[in-house]
């Protein structure tokens, strides 16, 4: 994606996917909007080893 887009994917069927990031990585994107009831966590969570 070029920076400044807005991403929103779309699936008509669907779609599950499994990202890695570095810890403390925001997974809101930069919008100011409130976060979402169903977001638990907004810098990931920790694997287990």
């Amino acid at each position: 994606m070029p920076r400044g887009t807005e991403h929103k994917p779309y699936a008509p069927s669907g779609a599950a996917i499994l990202m890695f990031e570095p810890a403390g990585t925001l997974t809101v994107g930069d919008r100011d909007d409130e976060i979402s009831d169903h977001v638990d966590a907004t810098t990931g969570h920790t694997l287990g080893t």
